[in-house]
């Protein structure tokens, strides 16, 4: 009892410091543009097939003449992962960040979905703001948000114009059972009475160091909020044929390969995404390159998708 009641105080702690955290966010990003001079920031909800979806948007605060971005997080955190790479890009462009249903602010499907089943979703929730054939977007993803991303491309050419992935999810038979093995099936949140707390120190008293105290207790509190479905992310992306639907791509393409355990993965989509361009930026981390480099990678992805040509 002591174990199981040590968690829900450290889980309870967690969400309280989030909330305290929400409103001042500004003040956890030393080195980035601030709103309060080039962009505009909203979040808001639209109406999706699973209910709703939580969508963070950030435009410069003049009128936009690019094509806007589209930001598809890995699982299970939310669109919040892309905060402060999202406000570096935002003076240039609009950067919208949802979250897939079932994960951070965003409503769950009632059953367990797959890739084609999130990138439908969050395509009915782009339209619901007048994305489609005339006002086309770029999408970006990093782990499980590049599937939605190659998903949306394949599928929905006339929607979307550029792509952008880094830390692509495509397996080779051996590497996909080994992390099916390892990542796969639901999590012991309740019963394992440690599970919190050791996931508390791995992800936030021992987490990442190139991201700030704040940011990996606010990024743990959303991996928390998908509670016990957090699983469902990882299975859709072991059950998605990832290489058949990678060979579909016909747009512009940036694999943008970062140090992870997805680089070589991501390298190897240059040999079936025809017309894709690798940039290597090795010096940076990638899951936490987000917080720590995040002017660089807008930077990489700025030059891309001002490209005339590919």
């Amino acid at each position: 009892m002591i174990g199981k009641r040590r968690d829900i105080v450290t889980a309870s702690a967690a969400f309280l410091a989030l909330h305290s955290l929400s409103v001042p966010s500004r003040a956890l990003t030393p080195g980035v543009a601030m709103a309060s001079d080039q962009i505009k920031e909203r979040r808001y909800y639209l109406d999706g097939p699973y209910g709703h979806i939580h969508v963070r948007d950030a435009a410069p605060v003049k009128a936009p003449r690019r094509y806007p971005l589209v930001c598809f997080h890995q699982s299970p955190i939310s669109g919040l992962q892309y905060l402060l790479f999202q406000r570096a890009l935002a003076p240039t462009r609009r950067v919208l960040c949802p979250d897939t249903p079932g994960f951070g602010g965003s409503d769950r499907p009632p059953f367990v979905p797959k890739i084609a089943d999130y990138a439908r979703a969050l395509g009915e929730g782009l339209a619901a703001l007048g994305f489609g054939p005339k006002k086309k977007i770029d999408v970006l993803g990093f782990h499980t948000g590049t599937l939605i991303a190659v998903e949306l491309a394949a599928t929905r050419p006339d929607l979307v114009r550029r792509v952008v992935l880094s830390s692509l999810a495509l397996f080779t038979p051996e590497e996909l059972a080994r992390n099916r093995a390892g990542f796969g099936g639901p999590r012991p949140v309740f019963n394992d009475p440690g599970y919190v707390s050791r996931y508390f120190e791995q992800q936030v008293t021992n987490g990442l160091p190139g991201m700030l105290p704040e940011r990996r207790l606010e990024l743990f509190v959303e991996r928390l909020r998908s509670g016990p479905l957090s699983w469902y992310g990882p299975e859709a992306v072991f059950e998605y044929d990832t290489a058949t639907q990678v060979g579909k791509i016909t747009q512009p393409t940036l694999l943008l390969v970062m140090r992870d355990t997805l680089s070589e993965n991501t390298r190897r989509a240059g040999t079936i995404i025809r017309r894709s361009q690798i940039v290597e930026r090795m010096d940076i981390h990638g899951p936490e390159g987000w917080d720590s480099r995040p002017d660089e990678i807008a930077k990489e992805v700025r030059i891309f998708l001002d490209q005339s040509s590919l």
